[in-house]
């Protein structure tokens, strides 16, 4: 990991990790009130064999990773649930309306998530890294743990449905989304999702928010890595290399420690 932090600090983080939050509150931005509601159709899905479904005696909060234990020497900060309860009620909202025109992609784009605990049962935290030793911008990763098994969230065919739509609520705005396999951890399962908004303004201009989200499953605890960024060329990837390695690592450091954890 080429990120680093020469000088740790923290930074003002509410509401910073709920990513898909604000990708929802987008496709519902100039939505009526009263709109109609409609059932997700998730299904569920089943651990995969050598998963260990029992939970580890230590509390979940204890079992999200800390100060020092972040690869890369990242900044870690745990999030205070009510920081984030504005977000989540919008998520809630949000969730009971058709968010997407294509049903494949509307019924992920309302999947029950996390996200929607964070402000109750599952801890959070956000992780920070400086770009370089010269380049001060901060990137920040969300992680979070939930100790049950969210079925439709850990299904991978539901997400691999969906690859386009436009919103149901914006004209302005287009979902693309494609799937790809998590790094192999003996005792987890799991999966990455890149979920791309691109919106148009009144003169043509696109821009692109790039949601990463690695969606994993260990000793009966869903976890959940994500990260953001935003650009001004739907056509070329705003996150950078470093940021996509930084949540592979994240996320075999958090799966890693849940699976040690007694």
């Amino acid at each position: 990991m080429r990120l680093r932090t020469r000088t740790p600090r923290r930074i003002a983080v509410a509401g910073i990790a709920l990513a898909t939050a604000a990708a929802l509150t987008a496709c519902t931005s100039d939505a009526e009130e009263g709109e109609a509601t409609a059932d997700t159709g998730a299904e569920t899905s089943e651990t995969a064999e050598g998963v260990s479904d029992e939970l580890p005696a230590t509390p979940v909060g204890d079992l999200l990773l800390g100060e020092g234990e972040a690869p890369g020497e990242g900044v870690v900060q745990r999030l205070d649930p009510e920081t984030l309860r504005p977000a989540v009620d919008r998520l809630v909202e949000n969730q009971g309306r058709e968010l997407m025109q294509d049903p494949a992609c509307d019924t992920v784009s309302r999947q029950e998530a996390i996200n929607n605990y964070v402000a109750s049962e599952a801890p959070m935290s956000a992780i920070s890294y400086k770009q370089s030793e010269e380049d001060e911008t901060v990137h920040t990763f969300g992680v979070a743990l939930l100790s049950k098994r969210l079925d439709g969230f850990l299904d991978r065919s539901l997400f691999e449905a969906c690859t386009t739509s436009r919103s149901a609520t914006n004209e302005n705005l287009e979902l693309t989304m494609t799937v790809s396999d998590a790094p192999a951890i003996p005792g987890t399962e799991g999966f990455r999702v890149t979920s791309d908004f691109v919106t148009t303004d009144e003169a043509g201009n696109r821009a692109v928010n790039r949601t990463v989200i690695v969606h994993g499953y260990a000793r009966g605890t869903t976890t959940s890595v994500e990260y953001t960024a935003a650009g001004t060329d739907p056509a070329a990837d705003p996150v950078l290399p470093e940021a996509s390695n930084a949540i592979d690592e994240i996320y075999k450091a958090q799966m890693t420690k849940l699976l040690d954890a007694e």
